[in-house]
């Protein structure tokens, strides 16, 4: 179910599953203590979403299943499942937070990479997926080549985590109202029919 030295284990743990309608995840919960472990976006009872705390570039996003699985392979169809259903959704509320909400969705580029196995680069062996937001440097629409969890990596800054994940919540729950509304699906924060 967990393993007791896995980070993102620890994050599941600490965070239990939040209404999308709060936008201010940052503050301290008494049960949890002061300690924060993530900038967290999402928590569902399946699924997490937080920064990176090595960002690739600005909002890069780690979605992960809250059960601990060490590869995708070793995860079931009913977790797949979870991990699809909030994967596009998480995609569209970094690319928005990211590149604002007035500019061109065709202009919005990113990376969803996932890796399993050290060979393959992954690094925590926790399933989860990256997304990356991909802004035009230089003027130029040149692919990036900071890829797959290689290439310069700074430290993630506290202030502007905040900032980002306040943005980020605000539009979750936009992007829930929408589909709700607009595809007839209902999304809760937490579900009674899927045990995993």
């Amino acid at each position: 179910m967990s393993s007791p030295t896995c980070p993102f284990c620890n994050i599941a743990a600490t965070n239990p599953p939040r209404p999308f309608h709060d936008p201010e995840p940052e503050s301290e919960s008494p049960e949890l203590g002061p300690e924060k472990t993530a900038h967290l976006i999402l928590s569902t009872d399946h699924v997490l979403a937080f920064l990176d705390i090595m960002p690739l570039t600005r909002g890069h996003v780690l979605v992960a299943p809250r059960r601990h699985y060490q590869t995708l392979g070793d995860m079931g169809v009913e977790a797949g499942q979870e991990m699809g259903k909030w994967l596009p959704i998480i995609s569209r509320v970094v690319t928005t937070a990211v590149f604002g909400e007035d500019s061109d969705k065709a202009e919005r580029h990113w990376n969803v990479v996932q890796n399993n196995g050290v060979r393959a680069a992954q690094v925590v062996p926790h399933v989860h997926f990256h997304i990356i937001p991909r802004p035009v440097t230089d003027g130029a629409h040149k692919p990036g080549f900071a890829m797959f969890g290689r290439g310069q990596r700074e430290e993630l800054d506290d202030e502007e985590a905040v900032e980002l994940v306040r943005a980020m919540r605000l539009e979750l729950e936009r992007e829930v109202a929408r589909i709700e509304r607009d595809e007839d699906v209902v999304l809760r924060h937490t579900s009674q029919r899927v045990k995993l």
